[in-house]
């Protein structure tokens, strides 16, 4: 019997030996490609009894059966729906088909809508699913893996959680104004740079500090930093035990409400965000999301994330850059389903601004067999370590 502890270290292994292609791959051997293409098989198979099972509580929403919009997750009694509102809004008179892993077709129509989490409720016509069940409580931790479900067997991509549960929302957000990046000895980040006027300008912060502790929480690296900030609120004095010239000292940071970004980054961020494809066009705003760098297409949100026990932990809501794709809790949820949502007719669609797009057609295609599928998440998994470490400099300008 595989344990959660083994199937842990065979996806490590698999993304291990992504991060080591992906820094020359012009010279990975055939052997190395070979058995990353074997580890990536025998890591699905070990997840298809989850997948299995929560591909029961899945479907792909479609419009005419031409055009595919999102993914849903059955929920309730097994005759609703939750889905993105913001790609599916535009079909809010039409009725929609739900189809099934195994290819069955359900009609359904838009019942609710929640426009803070940009979530629609669909009532499906004539039939029931099988419901996922919620893990109301469950906080997966800093680092562990995630699973995005999909219809059928197969899961839609692998990740882990990034940053612990926070608001997006700009007024609740904490700015302290540092840029940091790893220590060679994981105590720690180190400040690159301390923005002028920042709060940690103001405390006496210099570049060159070594950042170990934020109120009493050890720091290991920019990771665990981003999390423990992203818990914090504008206007909390924080202290922050910094090292340098071999000295430990406290500097109090009083955080300021972050502001929108300055043209040179947000330029940064749109650079990268092209070399990723298509990001959802509601991607901030939230009122708690966790994030992780499940890398998922605009159309596969709306999928239910799972944890390595099989606990249906959230719901995945948006990608916002290359891996980084925001998870909406159990808990959140069920909070949010206690509240009547919105007449579709009333509705409306959260504005955010539109990053870059690249061309992709979304028109119907071919369905994958089980090998080319394994295939192509053998090759997603090659780049995705070098492609989170790009992600997390850029993140790292946010702070």
């Amino acid at each position: 019997m595989i344990t959660k502890q083994i199937l842990g270290w065979m996806m490590l292994t698999v993304l291990a030996t992504a991060q080591r292609s992906t820094q020359a791959p012009p010279f990975q051997t055939e052997d190395d490609r070979s058995a990353l293409r074997l580890q990536a098989g025998e890591m699905f198979d070990v997840l298809s009894p989850i997948t299995q099972e929560a591909g029961k509580s899945v479907v792909w929403i479609w419009f005419q059966s031409k055009k595919l919009l999102s993914i849903g997750t059955v929920v309730g009694e097994g005759d609703r729906v939750l889905t993105k509102w913001s790609e599916i809004a535009k079909y809010k008179d039409q009725t929609l088909q739900c189809v099934t892993g195994n290819n069955e077709e359900i009609s359904a129509t838009i019942a609710a809508v929640y426009e803070d989490e940009d979530i629609a409720v669909l009532q499906l016509k004539g039939k029931r699913l099988k419901p996922v069940v919620w893990a109301v409580g469950a906080k997966p931790q800093l680092g562990s893996f995630l699973i995005a479900a999909g219809p059928g067997d197969s899961p839609l991509n692998l990740g882990v959680v990034s940053v612990n549960e926070r608001s997006l929302r700009m007024s609740d957000q904490a700015f302290a104004g540092v840029i940091v990046k790893s220590t060679k000895e994981n105590n720690g980040v180190e400040v690159e740079q301390v923005v002028k006027k920042s709060p940690a300008e103001k405390a006496g912060m210099l570049a060159g500090d070594v950042i170990r502790q934020l109120d009493g929480s050890s720091v290991k690296g920019p990771m665990e930093f981003r999390s423990l900030l992203s818990r914090m609120t504008p206007q909390q004095q924080v202290k922050f035990l910094v090292l340098r010239d071999g000295v430990e000292q406290t500097l109090n940071v009083t955080l300021e409400q972050k502001k929108e970004g300055a043209e040179s980054l947000q330029r940064q961020n749109q650079v990268m965000e092209r070399m990723g494809g298509d990001i959802s066009a509601v991607r901030d705003g939230f009122p708690a999301v966790i994030q992780s760098d499940l890398v998922l297409n605009p159309e596969e949100c709306g999928a239910p994330v799972f944890d390595l026990e099989g606990r249906a932990i959230g719901l995945a809501i948006a990608r916002s850059g290359r891996v980084r794709s925001y998870v909406i809790s159990a808990s959140q949820l069920a909070q949010m389903m206690k509240k009547p949502g919105v007449e579709p007719n009333l509705a409306k669609v959260r504005k955010s601004e539109r990053g870059p797009q690249l061309a992709r057609n979304r028109d119907v295609l071919p369905r994958l067999d089980r090998e080319q599928m394994q295939g192509m998440r053998a090759r997603v998994l090659e780049l995705k370590r070098f492609m989170r470490e790009l992600d997390e400099e850029i993140l790292d300008l946010d702070q």
